[in-house]
């Protein structure tokens, strides 16, 4: 395939399914959660169904924020206090929000994902990354395989990509961390090699 060829693919994306799928073929490309369960960084037999309610909870409650489509003064939430943390994390580091949960596949590679924000943060282009639970190995091999998608959409170098994952916690506060490793890219292409293509 020459370069304009690769610069756009055509697909759609089911969220019931989680599948990321060629507009013209009908192929289902493989996507950031299922090749990082495939080659083991992820065991969801171990999630219970509290965390995953939890994770899908606090994802809605903070991307109706950041498309201010959600009044935070009438929300009531079992999960308010994971959105006051996002609140309160945003608020910090001022992070400009370019997009929000948007799928896309990599035309190159061909692999899926929905990064959670891609943003700038001091002029920086990120992808930042929520979680409401526990610091894992993982997440720093999810947000390069995100950053390889940014970076193809931002016609920039992967590696160029600030990578930013934010745990909030129930009580409103925050930690966030910056992964800046560039071995977790030698192994998010071993992943897409071994699962992508």
């Amino acid at each position: 395939m020459d370069k304009v060829a690769l610069s756009f693919l055509a697909f759609r994306f089911d969220a019931n399914r989680h599948e990321y799928i060629d507009a013209l073929t009908g192929e289902c490309y493989p996507h950031i959660t299922g090749m990082l369960a495939e080659t083991g960084w992820i065991d969801d037999t171990w999630y219970s169904e509290e965390s995953s309610d939890r994770g899908t909870a606090v994802h809605r409650l903070t991307a109706d924020y950041d498309m201010r489509a959600l009044d935070v003064a009438s929300c009531v939430s079992p999960f308010r206090g994971y959105l006051l943390a996002h609140i309160k994390a945003i608020s910090i580091m001022h992070p400009e929000m370019l997009a929000v949960e948007e799928p896309l596949v990599h035309p190159h590679w061909r692999f899926g994902g929905r990064p959670d924000r891609d943003v700038k943060v001091h002029r920086l282009r990120a992808v930042w990354e929520i979680k409401s639970g526990a610091a894992e190995r993982a997440h720093q091999i999810q947000t390069a395989l995100q950053a390889i998608l940014v970076g193809h959409e931002a016609q920039l170098p992967p590696e160029s990509i600030g990578r930013f994952c934010c745990y909030v916690k129930d009580k409103g506060k925050f930690k966030l961390e910056e992964h800046t490793s560039k071995s977790d890219f030698s192994e998010a292409y071993r992943i897409i090699k071994q699962c992508a293509r």
